[in-house]
């Protein structure tokens, strides 16, 4: 971290906000300051716009729309249920209140939602699923185009290193490494930090989370490093549920890098000893948690023909990336594929596919109670239409949940609880809005929902803090 006053720097560019991040907190809040008429640069590190949105599955989220008309109470309801009661709530407000018109926003920059689902957590559909090429691809897509045709200029292949104070300690600009050498971008107004976090740096990982997680395998942006994190923490940031929000989020394809929900059309989920150890049902973070404390933490998805058909016939499954499968023309040759390859139990995971089976002929699932493909919603049946198939995963993550304290204007907050004047955040670089949980479709919905908010204020910081200092501070709270 470096102080200066203005004039002491020789300055690369000079605008009123510099955005560091391109993935979609990043490019929204670019969109947002520059139609206040702030003048506005984005610096992404990797070649490519888009980050770890860029390869997300891309549901949104959101109530009160078109798809579902749903109120803002009933997802709060939600929202706090799948954080487990645990969070900075007050965050959650701020979410529900934003999203109709964080919807009604993307529509208007080219965004088309197709569809919604219903996820575990979920007392309706309220994740959003858009159409065009699919996924989070989709969304940076059309963001990425608002932007440039908004004037904002975006830099890529520029890794933000360091956060640039005045005497004051206002944050003022900051520092980039690129192909031309180290450049300083001013910012008259403020900083927004939207720069992901740190799924791809095995030091921090281990620092702040429990032992074993550096394993766990990511399906993120390359620049997932947390160079945001270490900038703000350097110059006195406080942090919410950084610890806790180091989370496996998804079973993925150790090799091939793919991830894999297709248990969510009614595959089952098996460890080593070819015995079930969750609810298949149930959010894919519990799930790989339930994986986390697996015999070598492997997780086998079991299915037939009929399963797999219906998965492939799911777009997600598209933008998820290929698993390997292993195949059989019986149950009792796809286990001996699997006792010879990985060591599994064959004749227990026949024995647990009839019982399985079973269970669904009679409706109930003693072990563990599952009624429902996914969260309360779909039918189940039977795994009994040959060919056999199986993907056998470990946990992997798609994100981190913990990260920077932020106030509900997306200041960010120092140890006191104070914003530091001049810098923002929103993404997976800020903590507090997941707490110890998650809902689907959330991921991309805060930095969306966080990402516009941190840009308006960015782009008017005087009224930002403002209302800092009326005390709309987001605070702990439980139910």
């Amino acid at each position: 971290m470096m102080q200066y006053s203005f004039d002491d720097i020789d300055w690369h560019a000079d605008v009123d906000v510099v955005v560091l991040g391109g993935g979609v907190a990043g490019l929204f809040a670019a969109i947002e300051a520059a139609e206040m008429g702030a003048s506005t640069i984005l610096l992404e590190s990797e070649p490519t716009i888009g980050g770890s949105s860029r390869l997300s599955g891309g549901h949104v989220t959101l109530c009160e729309t078109e798809l579902e008309p749903g109120g803002r109470q009933d997802l709060l309801e939600d929202l706090d249920d799948a954080h487990h009661h645990d969070s900075y709530f007050e965050l959650s407000r701020v979410y529900v209140d934003n999203a109709a018109d964080t919807y009604v926003r993307l529509k208007e920059l080219g965004v088309e939602f197709i569809g919604a689902m219903q996820y575990a957590h979920m007392s309706r559909p309220w994740a959003h699923e858009p159409g065009g090429i699919g996924g989070g691809a989709e969304i940076v897509a059309r963001l990425e185009q608002a932007a440039v045709r908004r004037g904002v200029r975006v830099v890529v292949a520029s890794r933000a290193v360091d956060l640039v104070r005045d005497g004051s300690g206002r944050v003022i600009g900051a520092e980039a490494e690129g192909p031309a050498g180290r450049t300083r971008y001013r910012a008259r107004k403020a900083v927004v930090l939207a720069t992901g976090g740190f799924t791809r740096n095995p030091e921090l990982i281990r620092k702040y989370g429990r032992p074993g997680a550096e394993l766990f395998t990511p399906v993120t942006g390359n620049g997932s490093l947390g160079d945001g994190l270490r900038m703000a923490l350097d110059i006195g940031a406080a942090t919410s549920y950084l610890e806790i929000g180091v989370a496996p989020t998804v079973p993925v394809d150790p090799v091939t890098g793919g991830a894999s929900l297709v248990n969510y059309k009614g595959a089952i989920l098996l460890n080593k000893e070819g015995v079930r150890f969750c609810r298949e049902s149930d959010v894919y973070l519990d799930l790989s948690w339930a994986g986390v404390r697996q015999p070598e933490q492997i997780m086998i998805q079991v299915y037939d023909s009929t399963i797999r058909k219906d998965y492939l016939d799911w777009r997600l499954s598209a933008v998820l990336g290929l698993c390997h499968e292993i195949s059989a023309s019986s149950l009792e040759g796809l286990g001996e594929l699997l006792r010879e390859q990985h060591g599994v139990d064959a004749e227990s995971l026949v024995a647990t596919v009839k019982a399985y089976n079973e269970n669904v002929t009679s409706g109930t699932d003693p072990e563990f109670g599952r009624t429902h493909l996914v969260g309360t919603t779909g039918g189940l049946s039977r795994i009994e239409n040959g060919p056999f198939f199986a993907a056998v995963l470990k946990p992997g993550t798609t994100h981190f949940n913990g990260g920077l304290r932020v106030n509900r204007n997306m200041q960010v907050l120092d140890a006191a609880g104070d914003a530091i004047r001049g810098l923002y955040a929103a993404g997976e670089v800020t903590g507090g809005f997941h707490g110890k949980g998650y809902l689907s479709g959330s991921y991309l919905g805060s930095a969306l929902i966080f990402g516009r908010i941190a840009g308006k204020n960015a782009a008017d910081e005087r009224r930002a803090l403002t209302a800092d200092e009326r005390g709309e501070l987001a605070v702990p709270s439980k139910k």
